[in-house]
């Protein structure tokens, strides 16, 4: 048949056939007398599948691929595919960056949301593991198995708030005096022992539940009711009474604002449901470290 004829019974232009047929997805099987290209019966079929493919935004090359048996078109469209998705999950944290810099006038910071969220999953796993080997090194810590599990993974379609979190979150772990911080903790920890004091833990529960109240409520850390507040705590303790001076020491080396911050972000992007906010835990240790050298 006539390319005339082949377009009445695809559907197709003319000249869409006459680039088909250039870019070798369409051959012709010969020429009439007067020079114009005639197609066989399965061109009809092969030009819709053409069409299809193109439509579905398959490359001439891989449409070639299949229609010269090089490859099955289920490897072709399983590839496609895979390609769609990667293509989708880039949209998806550009519509997350737009959205989530909707109101602000700093292009820097546009900057930054691009190129942190342009990295791959991998690559922002990366940041997370560089900062565990800069601050635990190869030394087993179960701190740092706890942030190794509890990473911040961005989802695939995140909100702009995840986005937001993300950047900050990268920026807080390349932070060079978060990481000295952060190993002074964990120097601290490892001199401390590698055990765990199981008892340690019921008094830390126990400073939320009856010191977490009074530091909500204003109270001085060096009044007689702050200090009624260190007794009861004092006497929840297995183990003799320590110099609450050095107590105090304690939870000032373990307690830093970013830390509580780190965690509200990871809990942001991680989509996990929200509990005490860290920040006010954070509070209400440094309210209880206040009142010991109040009453040290």
């Amino acid at each position: 048949m006539l390319i005339g004829q082949l377009a009445a019974s695809t559907g197709l232009s003319v000249r869409t056939l006459r680039f088909y047929a250039d870019a070798g997805v369409l051959p012709a099987e010969g020429r009439s007398t007067s020079g114009y290209r005639l197609f066989g019966p399965d061109a009809v079929a092969r030009a819709r599948l053409v069409r299809t493919l193109r439509e579905l935004g398959v490359g001439l090359d891989d449409i070639r691929r299949v229609l010269g048996a090089e490859a099955s078109l289920a490897d072709v469209a399983a590839e496609h595919a895979r390609a769609l998705d990667a293509q989708i999950r880039v949209l998806r944290l550009q519509r997350a960056v737009l959205r989530a810099f909707t109101g602000s006038t700093d292009p820097e910071e546009l900057a930054r949301m691009t190129d942190l969220t342009n990295q791959t999953a991998e690559e922002r796993r990366r940041i997370v593991d560089d900062y565990l080997d800069a601050v635990f090194g190869d030394s087993p810590s179960a701190v740092a198995d706890r942030l190794a599990m509890g990473a911040p993974e961005l989802p695939e379609d995140p909100t702009p708030e995840q986005v937001a979190a993300w950047v900050e979150i990268a920026e807080l772990l390349r932070d060079p005096d978060f990481i000295a911080t952060s190993r002074r903790m964990a120097e601290r920890a490892r001199a401390e022992g590698p055990e765990p004091d199981v008892a340690r833990f019921d008094v830390g529960k126990a400073v939320g539940e009856i010191a977490g109240p009074a530091a909500r409520a204003g109270v001085n850390p060096a009044s007689r009711e702050a200090l009624t507040v260190v007794e009861r705590l004092e006497a929840l303790s297995p183990n003799p009474p320590e110099n609450r001076t050095d107590v105090a020491d304690r939870i000032d080396a373990f307690t830093d604002r970013r830390i509580g911050r780190y965690w509200t972000l990871v809990g942001i992007i991680n989509g996990w449901a929200p509990t005490q906010a860290p920040t006010d835990i954070i509070d209400t240790w440094e309210w209880y470290a206040r009142a010991l050298r109040a009453h040290s």
